[in-house]
């Protein structure tokens, strides 16, 4: 698994390697003009598991410094896609420690490895935000020894609040399996199982009208094995922030270095994507869930977006992407990846 490079090898992840991964995770930051610091918690490890049945992870050490300076990794789900429950794997992206960037030769190895782990894989896929110019360019270009991206469409990170107590709530499960089966199912990269441990500490909320669940989701407290902390703004989101933000009904603005304390929507569902039913429900929501804001993401094709961009949100772009390194499968239907397992 050691790349030929004396100094830097290359291998699979172990527990003791969390604290390693944690340094990795805390030396770099999204771009842009929201500038946001993603943080894998005090076990790493444990996290990338926490999000699948199974989790390959690969990182770069340096032997003089005897650190991990790089990670990534697939995580393997099942999901269904195109009708099907089939074996899947989200790829987190390769994260380079800022003093290693552009020194590290062996890419194309990491890739070689991870195709070895995750060749039983129905689809790979990955998203990349919209500000990380310089990966997508080096991605989107066909490499020799890598994979192809295939540009799927634009994925869409909604975060909000406006919490108010619209709707009468309940947390009753019965009904939902029925909406797994003739909802959920129909779309694809929907993961097949609710119960990941990276969904969070999760509670259940539907509003129902004559028996039946008419709007219903979970909200999961991450904070075990995901953050977000705010590193700086730019652009307008500079004056942005320093507005009562929260008083128009959108999320407040924490403070730069401040965590954010969200909580994650996932398995969201509306009858006949109702905008009105959508809105009133998400803030009925956010106001018993009581955190800072929550987070929702939808794909270009999921109607729900369209319910999202008529509510105050502030949200982030990304792009979705198919990674094969032979022919791909064709993938059908509403796209429906959780952004609380990205």
């Amino acid at each position: 698994m050691n790349s030929q490079n004396k100094r830097y090898i290359m291998r699979f992840a172990d527990s003791g390697d969390s604290d390693g991964i944690k340094d990795v995770f805390e030396s770099g930051v999204f771009g842009g003009d929201l500038s946001v610091q993603y943080l894998r918690g005090e076990r790493p490890v444990d996290s990338f598991f926490a999000d699948g049945d199974d989790a390959k992870i690969i990182v770069a050490v340096d032997t003089e410094e005897n650190s991990v300076i790089g990670v990534g990794a697939a995580v393997v789900r099942s999901e269904f896609l195109n009708g099907r429950v089939e074996k899947c794997a989200y790829l987190t992206g390769l994260k380079i420690h800022p003093k290693y960037q552009g020194k590290l030769p062996f890419i194309a190895r990491a890739y070689g490895l991870m195709r070895e782990e995750i060749s039983d894989c129905k689809c790979v896929y990955t998203t990349i935000l919209d500000d990380n110019k310089p990966v997508i360019s080096m991605l989107e270009k066909k490499r020799k020894n890598m994979p192809e991206y295939r540009y799927l469409g634009h994925y869409t990170t909604y975060c909000f609040h406006g919490g108010k107590h619209i709707l009468p709530l309940e947390n009753d499960l019965n009904g939902f399996e029925d909406i797994m089966r003739r909802h959920f199912a129909e779309q694809s990269l929907v993961p097949a199982k609710t119960d990941h441990a990276g969904f969070g500490d999760k509670r259940f909320y539907c509003y129902r009208k004559n028996g039946e669940i008419i709007a219903c989701c979970f909200v999961g407290d991450q904070s075990e094995f995901k953050q977000y902390k705010m590193s700086s703004y730019g652009g307008a989101y500079k004056l942005l922030s320093r507005l009562p933000t929260r008083l128009l009904g959108y999320p407040a603005f924490p403070k730069a270095g401040e965590m954010i304390r969200h909580g994650a929507v996932s398995y969201l569902y509306v009858k006949d994507n109702d905008r009105r039913l959508c809105s009133d429900f998400l803030r009925s929501a956010a106001a018993d869930a009581g955190f800072s804001l929550l987070i929702w993401g939808g794909f270009e094709n999921n109607p729900l977006c369209m319910a999202m961009d008529k509510m105050k949100t502030v949200h982030y772009g990304s792009r979705l992407y198919q990674v094969f390194w032979d022919e791909p499968v064709s993938i059908n239907g509403i796209i429906g990846v959780e952004a609380a397992l990205l």
